[in-house]
């Protein structure tokens, strides 16, 4: 976890997750919207289909009734000034006419006392005076038209529903009623022949509750009470409406219409079971949540990918810098071997100045000289031992040994210390060296000693250069300059005679040299990888007279 938090901490490995997250999260908020208009699309479509169904439903049902008024009329038209002739007991036998069938299959007519006085159907006597519609149509004037519930049929093998009318003498009372009979199938028969889904539901219910008829899938039924349920609530609050919700006699939950007939006491309805509705929008929903999860799946172990690569890098780079700096190290130990007859000398000359101010010192005081005067070249030796001791430090720092450490340091005084010790590799003065520094003095985020690893080796590069020039033409120039807000630009020039053009397109590459035979060629490489890794960049470039070499560091504020 600390790994991915400090990659984490990289640009580059923000911008890949915040990339990846927002790939995926595109992905989903794309998935889960068309989930929703899939369902949407799927309930609109389903709602017209079952609102264009109860519509053709209500006027299948109620041409049906039509053909029941019809006769009726016929029925009562031909035989109703004969109910109340005669005094058989037993019903006469008729016929319907064949237009009727095979909706209607029979008929019965009774006079006002509620004996059947034709039917046909063979019967023996029989009074119909209890039964509710008769009484329904005796005791209501206001009520022409009035449906039985379902009844067994003679068969046994279904039911029947009567469909009866009242009529009434020239004083308008009531004279008897006709009625026919209709199976309850048939009303379901809307749409014969087409493939039913199991849930889809079609029915017809009285408004006092009964269903009439009901077909579910291919499954024909009648009968059941429906009193103070779902259904007779809608109908009640919304006589053609529409709502979601279990069906009172199975629990499926369906999408059901419903219409009222206007003439007379029954309502259709019809529904689509949701497992119908959802079911093709569910099995899209379920590839596309499978896609969704792949897709992450994928992001998610390319992240991984990634995290681990990053994190090998990083181990390799670790590696890297560890190697480099022990070459560095052993850099500046080879350096610093063929730098020792100069510094030697460099360190004599003050240890030897010291030696004869303490021997001045002493033969002032043995000689009874004065006091002042042998305190003042005590002093003189002092300072020369303390000159000597500034050369050990320099050189102490030059080969400490360790990883870089990245520390605010002044500038100008980085590279006063590289150029000391640059002039105490040399027995004999060689190139006259002039440092400008910034102004006002600027400071860097940097590893002192590592910066001047490679300001010597630019120096020792520039002196070596100009090894086949008179001394007084050899000139060294180090400029130190404010780039930019963020970066310190130092340069190194020479007036040597410049890169070879040969060698001057690889001269950042390894065992690129300068020096012919006598270089191996990973002084500048050295110098190129501890520049990069204080986030800077090294350029080397012929002038019009000599070389130049430049490099950047961040720069630090204060």
């Amino acid at each position: 976890m600390k790994t991915f938090w400090a990659i984490l901490r990289q640009p580059a490995a923000r911008i890949v997750v915040a990339a990846a997250l927002f790939f995926v999260v595109t992905a989903w908020v794309a998935v889960i919207w068309q989930i929703k208009e899939d369902r949407a699309t799927a309930l609109q479509s389903a709602s017209r289909e079952n609102r264009n169904r109860v519509v053709a439903f209500e006027q299948y049902v109620r041409r049906t009734l039509e053909l029941a008024d019809l006769a009726t009329d016929y029925l009562g038209e031909h035989y109703g000034r004969l109910v109340d002739q005669g005094n058989r007991t037993e019903p006469r036998l008729i016929t319907l006419p064949s237009y009727f069938q095979p909706m209607i299959t029979g008929a019965e007519i009774a006079d006002r006392n509620g004996n059947v006085r034709f039917t046909t159907k063979q019967l023996g006597p029989i009074n119909v005076k209890k039964a509710r519609v008769f009484r329904e149509l005796e005791n209501s004037p206001g009520i022409a038209r009035a449906i039985s519930n379902p009844n067994p049929s003679l068969d046994n093998k279904g039911a029947v529903l009567l469909v009866a009318r009242s009529w009434r003498d020239k004083q308008g009372k009531f004279a008897g009623a006709v009625a026919v009979d209709i199976p309850t199938d048939r009303f379901v028969d809307f749409n014969a022949g087409l493939r039913y889904r199991p849930d889809d539901l079609i029915s017809i219910i009285s408004l006092r509750g009964m269903t009439l008829a009901r077909r579910e899938g291919a499954v024909v039924s009648w009968g059941q009470d429906l009193k103070n349920t779902e259904v007779m609530k809608r109908q009640m609050a919304d006589p053609n409406g529409e709502y979601w919700g279990p069906s009172a006699i199975d629990g499926k939950r369906r999408l059901f219409s419903h219409q009222r007939l206007a003439a007379y006491p029954i309502f259709v309805t019809s529904g689509i079971g949701e497992s119908d509705i959802f079911g093709p929008a569910r099995q899209r929903a379920n590839w596309f949540l499978i896609l969704a999860a792949a897709l992450t799946l994928v992001v998610g172990a390319l992240l991984t990918l990634y995290f681990r690569h990053v994190h090998n890098q990083q181990q390799a780079q670790r590696r890297f810098d560890v190697i480099r700096d022990e070459f560095a190290h052993s850099a500046r130990v080879s350096s610093l071997s063929e730098m020792a007859g100069g510094l030697a000398h460099e360190l004599n000359q003050p240890l030897a100045a010291a030696s004869n101010f303490l021997a001045v010192g002493g033969l002032l005081l043995k000689s009874e000289g004065s006091r002042e005067a042998a305190e003042a070249q005590i002093q003189q030796a002092r300072g020369q031992i303390a000159r000597a001791g500034d050369i050990i430090r320099r050189i102490r720092d030059y080969l400490a040994k360790g990883s870089a450490e990245m520390r605010v340091e002044p500038i100008d005084a980085v590279i006063h210390d590289a150029i000391e010790l640059a002039r105490g590799a040399k027995v004999a003065p060689s190139a006259r060296i002039t440092y400008f520094a910034i102004q006002p003095p600027a400071r860097a985020l940097i590893d002192r000693i590592q910066i001047q690893q490679v300001l010597v080796n630019l120096i020792r590069n520039a002196e070596e250069a100009m090894a086949g020039l008179p001394p007084e033409q050899r000139a060294i120039r180090i400029v130190a300059r404010i780039v930019s807000d963020e970066f310190l630009g130092i340069s190194v020039e020479d007036t040597g005679p410049g890169f070879p053009d040969a060698v001057f397109s690889q001269i950042n590459m390894p065992f690129i040299s300068t020096k012919a035979a006598q270089g191996l060629g990973i002084g500048l490489s050295i110098c190129r990888s501890i520049v990069e890794a204080h986030d800077g960049e090294l350029k080397a470039e012929n002038l019009a007279h000599g070389a130049m070499v430049c490099f950047t560091v961040l720069r630090a504020e204060g």
